[in-house]
C-alpha cells in the first residue's frame, strides 16, 4: 500500500491545480485528501467567500474538474456546519456527477451522525475515517462502524499525528508504530494511512535566508514498514504537502504583503528558501528562484512541471507568478518528489518530462572573427 500516495491538501487554487498538473503516468498512483475550506476563506476565482449555497456546487464543480478520473478524499468537516447535512448530500452529488469515484471522509467524532450512511460509496474503499490520534477511542470508534453498516475491511482509517508526537524525538517510530497498531487491533481495516508533517505553522526561515525542515514524517513511514506489524500492504502514507499539519483556515479575508519564497522538498527536508520583503515582489521571486536552480539539491527540469517552470521564471522565460502559483509549484514538485521515492520503493518507474533551453546568441565579435 507504499501506493497509492494520500497528500492531505487544503483545496485552494494552488493546490488543486497541482494535482491537476501532476504528469499523467503519475496520476493514477496520486489519491489527494482535499480539505474543503469553510465559508469564511476567501476564494482566489470569486475574490471574496463563497456561501454555503456555491461551496456545495463551486466545490463539487471544480473537484470534478481538476481531478474527473481517479479517485480521492473528500474532507468536508470544517465546512459542514456551515452547509449542513443537506449541503454536504448536494456538495457530494455534485463532485459525484463530475468523478463517480471520490470517497467521503467521516471524522471520527461524528461517525454516529446519520448522514455519512448516505455517503457510503459503492466501490472499495466505501468510506475514509479522519481519526487524530490524541482522540482515539477504541469503543467509539466500534459502535461507530456498527453505526456505519459497513465492514472495516472496506473502509481506510487516516490517524492524524498532527499536534500528538514530537515527530523529531527519537522514540517517534516507535510510538507512531505502537499507536497505529492499536488502531489496527479495532478492527481489520482495508487501510491504515499514517498522516503528519513536520513542517511549521510559520515560515521558518528569515528575509533572504534558506531554512531545511527536516521531514521526520517521512523518515518514521519508512521505519514503519519494516517495523509495524500492520502489513505494508495495507500501510499508507499521507503527508501535508510542503506546508504543517494543523488546519487553521482564516476567520476573515485579507492578510498582509505575500512574502517571497519556495519550499522545495529534497529526499531528507523541505527547503525555505525566502526572499526580500521589501521592494517589488516579481524581481524579489526572481531572486529566489535562481537561488533555488543553483544548489546542488535542485532535481533539473526533467524532474517535474513544477521543476521546469521554476527553471523558466528564474531565467526569465516565464513571469514568477503570485502566492497561489507559488503553492503550485510547492505542492506539485513535493507530490513528484514523494511518488518517484515511493515508485522507487514500489518497483515502478515514472518517466522525466520536457525541458527548456535558453538559445545561445554568439557574440558580434564572434560572427566577425568567423569571416
Amino acid at each position: 500500500m507504499m501506493l497509492p500516495y494520500r497528500p492531505a491538501q487544503r483545496f485552494k487554487q494552488g493546490e488543486y491545480l497541482a494535482c491537476a498538473k501532476v504528469q499523467p503516468d503519475m496520476q493514477k498512483y496520486l489519491r489527494p485528501f482535499f480539505i474543503i475550506p469553510p465559508p469564511k476563506e476567501r476564494d482566489p476565482e470569486k475574490g471574496r467567500p463563497l456561501t454555503p449555497d456555491e461551496i456545495a456546487y463551486v466545490s463539487g464543480e471544480r473537484i470534478g474538474k481538476h481531478w474527473p478520473l481517479y479517485p480521492a478524499y473528500l474532507d468536508a468537516q470544517y465546512v459542514l456546519p456551515a452547509l449542513g447535512d443537506g449541503g454536504l448530500v448536494r456538495l457530494f452529488q455534485v463532485a459525484w456527477a463530475r468523478n463517480k469515484n471520490l470517497i467521503a471522509v467521516a471524522p471520527a467524532c461524528d461517525i454516529l451522525n446519520p448522514i455519512w450512511r448516505q455517503l457510503v460509496q459503492q466501490q472499495t474503499p466505501r468510506l475514509a475515517i479522519h481519526l487524530p490520534f490524541e482522540d482515539f477511542d477504541p469503543k467509539a470508534l466500534e459502535e461507530g462502524l456498527k453505526s456505519l453498516g459497513v465492514s472495516a475491511q472496506d473502509c481506510e482509517i487516516f490517524v492524524d499525528y498532527t499536534g500528538s508526537v514530537d515527530l523529531g524525538m527519537e522514540s517517534a517510530a516507535e510510538a507512531v508504530a505502537g499507536g497505529l497498531e492499536m488502531v489496527g487491533a479495532v478492527a481489520p481495516w482495508g487501510g491504515v494511512v499514517f498522516q503528519a508533517s513536520n513542517f511549521p505553522t510559520t515560515n521558518p526561515a528569515e528575509e533572504n535566508g534558506d531554512y531545511e525542515v527536516a521531514r521526520y514524517e517521512w523518515t518514521i513511514y519508512k521505519r514503519l514498514l519494516s517495523e509495524c506489524s500492520i502489513p505494508n500492504d495495507r500501510l499508507g502514507f499521507s503527508d501535508f504537502g510542503a506546508d504543517c499539519g494543523k488546519i487553521a483556515f482564516p476567520k476573515k479575508g485579507g492578510g498582509g504583503r505575500p512574502i517571497p519564497h519556495v519550499r522545495y522538498t529534497t529526499a531528507q527536508s523541505t527547503v525555505v528558501i525566502r526572499g526580500a520583503s521589501t521592494g517589488q515582489q516579481s524581481p524579489n521571486m526572481t531572486k529566489v528562484l535562481n537561488r533555488l536552480i543553483d544548489r546542488p539539491d535542485f532535481a533539473g527540469q526533467a524532474y517535474s512541471y513544477a521543476d521546469r517552470r521554476m527553471w523558466e521564471a528564474a531565467k526569465g522565460i516565464i513571469s514568477p507568478g503570485n502566492p497561489s502559483i507559488w503553492r503550485e509549484w510547492n505542492m506539485a514538485h513535493h507530490m513528484t518528489r514523494v511518488l518517484r521515492d515511493l515508485g522507487a520503493m514500489a518497483g515502478v518507474e515514472f518517466e522525466e518530462g520536457p525541458v527548456t533551453a535558453v538559445a545561445e546568441q554568439a557574440s558580434l565579435f564572434e560572427k566577425i572573427d568567423e569571416y
